[in-house]
């Protein structure tokens, strides 16, 4: 009975032993043929790359320029907030309108970007800027945007202004103090200023700016309006980027 037994015992370790070696070399054979593809892959990766050689940012940068936002990168009420009754523009162009504060460091930061927008913006885009009066004191700041477009300076005075007031630290707590300014740095007639700032004119552009606040919805700056109905929501928003693509995005919609 011991001998077959034993005999028995053998036979299976002997079968078990195979099988294991059998399996072991399938999983060899399956990791070298894995290894070969990779390496397969990684070649011919590095075979166009080597194509490509120094060209190979001005390659993905023309890629990037091609990229365009898919209607379902953004939705209305979500990205942006599609106001009914919507403002009319009275313009056959697509006007963005960009609502800000002079002393307003987000406004002041943001500028770059709107300069940037303004030098590629198309034929049919118009770019009005909307000063907003939250408070008494930003009256003023008002008035110095309007005087300065009315007497043909705004060109030079705009950006000028936002670093007076963010990166020298000037403080205007007047009217007068600011047409002293204007005067000093861009050799305007301190009293044409005055005047101007003070006419009924810019009262009533400052008032009509007052209306476009409540009729938009404005709250806070800086906020963009595209043609008088689309108004980014910065919340959902995670770079000044990210707005200015919506608002290309949402003037591409409207010039459809």
């Amino acid at each position: 009975m011991k001998k077959p037994f034993i005999f028995l015992v053998l036979f299976f370790v002997v079968a078990c032993s195979q099988a294991v070696n059998d399996e072991q070399q399938v999983e060899d054979q399956l990791k070298q043929t894995e290894q070969e593809e990779i390496h397969s892959v990684t070649t011919e990766a590095e075979t166009a790359l080597d194509k490509l050689g120094d060209d190979t940012g001005k390659v993905i940068e023309e890629i990037a320029k091609e990229i365009v936002p898919e209607s379902t990168d953004y939705q209305a009420g979500i990205h942006y907030a599609v106001l009914n009754p919507a403002w009319d523009t009275q313009s056959d162009e697509v006007v963005v309108y960009e609502f800000f504060g002079y002393l307003c460091p987000h406004c002041y930061s943001f500028q770059p970007y709107m300069k940037g927008f303004e030098q590629r913006k198309k034929d049919n885009v118009k770019l009005v800027r909307v000063p907003v009066v939250f408070q008494p004191l930003w009256k003023i700041y008002a008035q110095a945007y309007y005087a300065a477009e009315n007497l043909g300076i705004l060109e030079k005075s705009h950006q000028a202004f936002f670093q007076a007031i963010h990166e020298q630290k000037k403080q205007f707590r007047t009217i007068e103090q600011i047409a002293q300014w204007f005067a000093d740095s861009f050799g305007v007639d301190k009293d044409q200023f005055l005047s101007t700032a003070n006419s009924f004119m810019v009262d009533g552009m400052i008032r009509k700016g007052a209306q476009m606040m409540r009729q938009m919805q404005i709250q806070s700056t800086p906020t963009l309006v595209v043609n008088g109905k689309y108004k980014p929501n910065s919340k959902q928003l995670k770079s000044r980027q990210d707005m200015i693509n919506l608002m290309d995005y949402l003037i591409a919609k409207e010039s459809e």
